[in-house]
């Protein structure tokens, strides 16, 4: 059951202020359990993300509150906050005004929009070995961003936000002031087999852009949820992704005790993504040896993603079960051949109460080759994941 507090608790005392009208609410989830791999030794890791939050609300009259959220993500099974090079409320860090005639803004760090409304479209909610297949543009939360969220009509909402660009350098680098640096190279035995050339600043950060590359990133998303059909329609692009973008439509249809749920997704990827190499150009993929120079110009990657979900209430649980498939064309280069991914999960969730449940998942993905499987962390072009945990939250 959340905690909810007055403000003078915890955030509310580090301010030095209380009103009499707010208050704090803590949040969190602690999950943790045993993953097991193709080609991997058995570890432990998380299904869903390991997070701690406060989210403030004071009431202004008149219908009108404000709002703030901060969020921090961490490593339960050692103890380490996530993002230790940038340490902070990675999760959410911002501050907004909500309305009951006119719905809610948030200024700061917030979750991306869509990311957060295709997730509900997945079985597995793009979690653990089960999860919806990464894509290159989607991002979790978003950064320098201001987001806005209509009230809910008649089981309408949207939402739109707008993010500032600006690379690792807060600005672009001419090719005059960027170097080269060589990345590590290995095979799927862990063997250093050579380098790859990243482009660095001239402070040696690798991954700033190039100039031009730092534009800004809009989002929109237009969803209906009522009764038992729920759609959703989203387009986004990242700031500092050389003008990336990615969307994609979500549709479910609730009947007894099921759920059945269809994705499709398209990303267009030019080489960037927040202002780092994106995942199809780095070092691992076959498209970068090749295939590098040419995403200077108006060559593009581009994904096609389709995934076919069901829920389904059994017992004191949820069975989830899905099917996906990913085409992956080097857009312009004709010499790269395009990359398949196929993906099916089944799971079990097993709630032992409203806030606790045991979970198991297992996921067979077939990579086109082991370039493409290194991409997604795997070793093998082939590859078996299982999963099995428990989840706390609170």
């Amino acid at each position: 059951m959340k905690k909810t507090l007055i403000a003078l608790a915890v955030l509310g005392a580090a301010a030095g202020v209380a009103h009499a009208q707010s208050n704090v609410t803590i949040y969190g989830i602690v999950d943790t359990g045993f993953i097991k791999k193709s080609g991997h030794d058995v570890e432990m890791g998380e299904n869903v993300n390991n997070r701690l939050g406060f989210r403030g609300v004071e009431d202004l009259g008149s219908g009108q509150k404000a709002t703030f959220e901060l969020e921090r993500r961490f490593d339960l099974n050692n103890g380490t906050e996530k993002g230790d090079a940038n340490p902070g409320f990675d999760g959410a860090s911002n501050v907004g005004l909500k309305g009951d005639n006119w719905g809610a803004v948030r200024l700061g760090r917030v979750n991306e929009l869509t990311t957060e409304t295709i997730r509900k479209f997945d079985p597995f909610y793009q979690y653990g070995v089960g999860g919806m297949i990464d894509s290159t543009q989607r991002s979790a939360r978003i950064s320098d961003t201001i987001r806005y969220d209509s009230l809910n009509w008649n089981g309408f909402k949207f939402g739109a936000s707008y993010s500032l660009g600006g690379n690792t350098n807060n600005k672009s680098i001419s090719g005059s002031q960027a170097g080269f640096v060589g990345a590590p190279v290995v095979d799927a035995g862990g063997n250093l087999i050579g380098a790859a050339v990243l482009p660095v600043d001239a402070t040696g950060m690798v991954g700033v852009k190039e100039a031009g590359a730092d534009n800004d990133g809009y989002g929109i998303m237009l969803g209906y949820d009522n009764g038992p059909l729920a759609l959703v329609g989203n387009w986004s692009r990242l700031a500092d992704s050389k003008k990336s973008s990615v969307w994609n439509l979500g549709a479910a249809y609730r009947f007894g005790p099921a759920k059945i749920e269809l994705v499709y997704q398209q990303t267009k990827d030019k080489g960037w993504r927040n202002g780092e190499v994106s995942s199809w150009v780095d070092a691992y993929s076959d498209f970068s040896a090749a295939d590098r120079a040419k995403y200077a110009g108006t060559n593009e990657l581009k994904e096609k993603q389709w995934l076919l979900g069901l829920e389904w209430k059994l017992g004191p649980g949820r069975l989830n079960a899905s099917a996906q498939y990913m085409e992956v064309e080097a857009v312009g280069a004709a010499d790269a051949k395009d990359k398949d991914i196929y993906k099916y999960a089944l799971g079990y969730t097993y709630d032992l109460s409203k806030r606790t449940s045991l979970y198991g998942i297992v996921a067979y993905t077939d990579y086109d080759d082991e370039a493409v499987a290194r991409v997604f962390g795997d070793v093998e072009d082939s590859t078996t994941g299982v999963q099995v945990g428990i989840t706390h939250r609170f």
